[in-house]
C-alpha cells in the first residue's frame, strides 16, 4: 500500500514538472544527490582537481571566467560515477522518458563546471561543430534543395567570417560549407521523427539559496525562433538590440545542493556572476560546483549534437588538432578554418548513421541496478 502510494505521488509530480517543462522550459528536481553520494561526489571532483586542474584552468576561456572546465567525465575513469548516480534517480529516467521517449539516450556532453562565470546562451552547436547538423534530413529537402527555392532556417547566420550572404542562394551556399548557426535546428522538423529534443540536467552540489550562483533562465525563450532570438540579442552584450540585464524577465534558480535543473537545451540560461569565479583556483576555499549532462530523443538531430560535442572534447584534450591556431593557454579557435577542415575529415571518416552511439538510457539504468 505505501509503495502504491508513493508511486501515486511520484506521478501526480511528474505532471506537474511536465508541465514546468513545456510552459517556462525547465523544472528544479529536488534532491538527486543527498547525504553521504554528495560528500561522495564532491571528494570525487576535489581530488580530481588536485591531480589534474591545472589541466582544466584555462580550458574553453577559462582566463577570462575564472575557475575549472572539465568536458567529457563520461570518459574520465575518476568522474564516471556522476553519470551512475544521475541513474540511480528513478524521478528523472521517468520524466525523461515522457519527454524524450522510450528509447533516449544520453549524448556525449557530459561536463563539470567548477567557480566559472557563465554568460547568456543555449546548448547548441556552433562554429565548425554546426557542419555535423549540415546532413540533417530537412537541410537539403527543406532548406536548401537542390532545385527551386530556398526556404533557410529562422535565425540562420552561417559560421563564416566572410561578408553576410546577399540572398538565400548565397545564404545556403554558405550554410552548407560552415553550417547554418546557433538554433537554426531548434523548431526544424517539428511533428516528424527528426525534431530536435535535447534535455539538459545540471546538477548542483552546493547550496546556492542564498547567493547567486545558481542557474539563471529566461522562461519561455524555448517556444519559437521570434522569442528566442529576441531574447538572446537583447542578452548577448556584442547585439546592438543588447539591453541590460535587469530589463529582461529572467528566474534566478536557489537551488540546493544535490538539486537537478531540468531544462529544455533552447532555454537561454547562464551560469554565475563575477562574484562566484575563481581566478586563483585555490582548492581549499569553497567552491560552486555543477555537472551537466544532455539527453536527447534516439534520432538523427541528437546524433548531431552528440558528435559534435564529442569532438569538441577531443579537441580541446587534442593538441595536434589545430595545433597553430591555439592561444597562448592552448585554447583552439573553433571558427578557424583547421576546425571546419578537422570537422570535415571526422564526417568522412565515419559519417552520421540516424541516431546517436550507445544504448538507450534505460537499459544502462538497469544494467547499473542489477549490479548494486
Amino acid at each position: 500500500m505505501m509503495r502504491y502510494a508513493l508511486l501515486v505521488a511520484l506521478v501526480r509530480a511528474s505532471s506537474h514538472w511536465l508541465d514546468a517543462y513545456e510552459q517556462r522550459g525547465y523544472f528544479v528536481l529536488p534532491r538527486v544527490f543527498s547525504g553521504a553520494r554528495l560528500m561522495h561526489l564532491r571528494a570525487a571532483v576535489a581530488r580530481y582537481l588536485r591531480d589534474h586542474g591545472n589541466d582544466h584552468k584555462y580550458m574553453m576561456r577559462g582566463e577570462k571566467l575564472g575557475g575549472w572546465f572539465v568536458p567529457g567525465i563520461e570518459r574520465i575513469d575518476q568522474l564516471k560515477i556522476f553519470e551512475a548516480e544521475v541513474a540511480r534517480d528513478e524521478r528523472l529516467a521517468r520524466i525523461l522518458r515522457r519527454i524524450l521517449g522510450d528509447d533516449f539516450k544520453l549524448l556525449e556532453r557530459s561536463e563539470i563546471y567548477v567557480s566559472r562565470i557563465g554568460n547568456w546562451h543555449s546548448d547548441d552547436l556552433y562554429d565548425a561543430f554546426d557542419l555535423y547538423a549540415t546532413s540533417l534530413p530537412y537541410v537539403t529537402k527543406e532548406w536548401c534543395p537542390p532545385t527551386g527555392p530556398k526556404r533557410p532556417p529562422p535565425l540562420a547566420k552561417p559560421n563564416t567570417r566572410a561578408a553576410p550572404p546577399k540572398d538565400d542562394d548565397e545564404l545556403c551556399a554558405q550554410g552548407m560549407e560552415y553550417g547554418f548557426g546557433k538554433a537554426t535546428t531548434f523548431w526544424a522538423g517539428e511533428g516528424t521523427a527528426h525534431a530536435r529534443r535535447v534535455t539538459t540536467v545540471a546538477v548542483y552540489l552546493e547550496d546556492h539559496g542564498d547567493d547567486t550562483g545558481g542557474l539563471s533562465v529566461a522562461p519561455g525563450s524555448h517556444r519559437n525562433a521570434s522569442v528566442h532570438g529576441d531574447t538572446v540579442a537583447r542578452l548577448d552584450p556584442w547585439s546592438p538590440s543588447h539591453r541590460p540585464e535587469a530589463e529582461t524577465p529572467f528566474d534566478l534558480i536557489r537551488s540546493g545542493a544535490g538539486d537537478a535543473v531540468v531544462f529544455d537545451s533552447r532555454l537561454v540560461h547562464r551560469g554565475p556572476r563575477d562574484d562566484v569565479a575563481d581566478f586563483k583556483r585555490e582548492l581549499s576555499r569553497s567552491r560552486r560546483t555543477v555537472a551537466t549532462f544532455s539527453f536527447g530523443r534516439n534520432n538523427a538531430v541528437s546524433e548531431a549534437f552528440s558528435r559534435g560535442m564529442r569532438f569538441r572534447t577531443d579537441m580541446l584534450f587534442n593538441g595536434s588538432i589545430c595545433g597553430a591556431q591555439r592561444d597562448k593557454n592552448g585554447d583552439p579557435d573553433f571558427g578557424a578554418p583547421c576546425a571546419f577542415d578537422a570537422v570535415r575529415e571526422d564526417l568522412a571518416r565515419r559519417p552520421l548513421r540516424g541516431v546517436p552511439d550507445g544504448r538507450p538510457f534505460l537499459e544502462v539504468r538497469r544494467d547499473l541496478e542489477r549490479r548494486r
